[in-house]
């Protein structure tokens, strides 16, 4: 890789991007806040029928919010929500999710896009704000990160070009020391862009559910109907669809059931 050997682990000193005061995780939380924490997380349920009525704006933009402030790689946040308002479309989302009637009966239809192609818009304008307008520009490796490291791993073109240069360089430096393994591959990057959006999807169903309504996301659904509905270009997919809303009694299909911790959570 270009630059330093491992960028990633000499990025302790940051002087040089803005940072805003922001309250972290401390002790006190135990108390203030993981009772609702684990409120919210408990309550959520896949809700299959809502009453139709439409979450407040200004609810809907505050968990629209907090969903943005989901993890993502490298802060590139390719990904884009859909909150879908017009109600010929939200009709037609209906149809699109195959007469779910989640759908047909939700207050709000929220649709989670990968968009693995807007990398470069996004790091551009990253990039901007991390320092503060070209006032500070990035220095070292957080620099050779995001001017070196990531064009490495997110680029691709028609003849596969980079592909080959990726998995190349992966195999070589693997022989000699841990490295990542991808993205290489187009199908990397679908996977890729898939969790930066399930991931602000997750944040906007737990906002929902702590503000008092219900949703249920759907995967089983026309995606490339979804996306020509939506003007999405070829290079966007569709992640997922979320219902939201007022969820009725009927809306609960069945009790929860999951499988024991130990089948699914593995200390080593």
């Amino acid at each position: 890789m270009p630059g330093t050997p491992n960028p990633l682990s000499e990025m302790g000193n940051l002087d040089n991007v803005v940072v805003t005061k922001e309250e972290r995780p401390n002790p006190s939380f135990e108390t203030s806040a993981l009772p609702g924490f684990k409120k919210t997380v408990q309550s959520r349920r896949a809700i299959r029928i809502f009453d139709g009525v439409p979450i407040p704006q200004d609810v809907m933009r505050d968990c629209l919010q907090d969903a943005i402030l989901a993890p993502n790689a490298s802060n590139l946040q390719c990904y884009e929500i859909y909150w879908v308002r017009d109600d010929a479309k939200k009709k037609r989302l209906g149809d699109l999710c195959l007469g779910q009637p989640a759908a047909t009966t939700a207050g709000d239809i929220i649709v989670a896009v990968s968009r693995v192609d807007l990398w470069q818009t996004h790091l551009a304008k990253l990039s901007d704000i991390m320092t503060d307008g070209g006032k500070k520009p990035m220095t070292g490796p957080i620099r050779d990160y995001y001017e070196n490291i990531i064009p490495m791993l997110m680029k691709t073109d028609r003849w596969g070009f980079h592909n080959l240069k990726r998995r190349v360089m992966f195999w070589l430096k693997s022989r000699r020391e841990p490295t990542v393994n991808g993205p290489v591959t187009r199908a990397d990057h679908r996977v890729y862009g898939n969790i930066q959006a399930s991931l602000a999807a997750e944040n906007l169903m737990l906002s929902l559910a702590a503000h008092g309504y219900e949703s249920c996301p759907m995967s089983g659904i026309d995606g490339r109907g979804i996306a020509r509905l939506l003007g999405l270009p070829p290079t966007a997919e569709v992640t997922m669809v979320i219902a939201a809303g007022n969820g009725t009694p009927q809306g609960l299909f069945s009790a929860r059931t999951r499988l024991p911790l130990g089948d699914l959570v593995k200390e080593v």
